[in-house]
């Protein structure tokens, strides 16, 4: 049983690699392409015109979005080489497959804007994802003694909610200070457009409607996080068997 599950570890461990291997190809394909576009674009603006500054602001918030991917692609080994931390293969492939969602897709690629649902996918995955993200900071912060709190599955399923919705409202405080400081449209406040950048011409929400993103955003994080605290509840205890029958930490289980 032990042999099957290194074996099966490892084929696991080569696919997950694999997967981050694809992340960052097309995220470094995407930044070059558009690296090029913003050096085409500022060479020839005589001839775009006044245009050419909509393009290029367009060209690098998407760079941006582009670099910051290549950042949480890199997040494991900084944390391994300056605080010690080790993540999870599985929780990493996890995460950076959301920030390529989010940052890649959403808004360098502006799904935003194309698929009004996008933003509702993401945030209800964010639930899911923050609620196993607190089971390994359990673990971190608890060390040792991370094995006493999984057994109190009432302690570790509120946990998982309040951790994610304190995850989210943060992130809700995060939108709201960016669209005030760059003019942008992260909390989908804006009538005409779902889009992060917004131009002079969009139309903001008024009253009641102009909340109803931003609290959409938190039940779909709480509806998540319900989601993974339900199933920790009612296998909390095989869990706990298996972890204590096959000597397995929590990084083992989230692997």
């Amino acid at each position: 049983g032990i042999i099957f599950f290194m074996k099966n570890r490892k084929l696991t461990e080569k696919r997950l690699l694999f997967i981050k291997k694809i992340l960052f190809v097309l995220t470094i394909l995407l930044l070059i392409y558009h690296v090029g576009w913003t050096i085409f674009i500022l060479a020839y603006r005589h001839h775009i015109g006044d245009a050419y500054i909509k393009y290029v602001t367009t060209m690098i918030f998407r760079i941006l979005q582009f670099s910051a991917m290549l950042l949480v692609l890199s997040a494991p080994k900084f944390l391994k080489k300056w605080f010690k931390i080790n993540v999870p293969l599985t929780l990493y492939i996890v995460i950076a497959l959301f920030a390529f969602n989010a940052l890649v897709l959403g808004d360098g690629l502006d799904f935003y804007g194309k698929y009004p649902w996008w933003d509702s996918f993401l945030h209800f995955h964010s639930g899911i994802i923050l609620s196993f993200v607190a089971l390994w900071f359990i673990h971190i912060m608890m060390a040792e003694k991370s094995k006493f709190i999984y057994m109190n599955k009432y302690f570790t399923c509120l946990f998982l909610v309040v951790f994610s919705l304190g995850i989210g409202a943060f992130w809700e405080i995060l939108e709201y200070s960016c669209d005030g400081i760059f003019h942008t449209n992260s909390q989908q406040y804006m009538a005409s457009t779902k889009g992060t950048l917004v131009s002079k011409d969009d139309i903001p929400l008024k009253g009641h409607e102009a909340l109803k993103d931003t609290m959409k955003d938190l039940m779909l994080d709480l509806g998540g996080s319900l989601i993974v605290a339900t199933y920790g509840f009612v296998r909390h205890d095989e869990i706990v068997k298996k972890i204590s029958r096959d000597h397995l930490s929590p990084d083992d289980i989230l692997s």
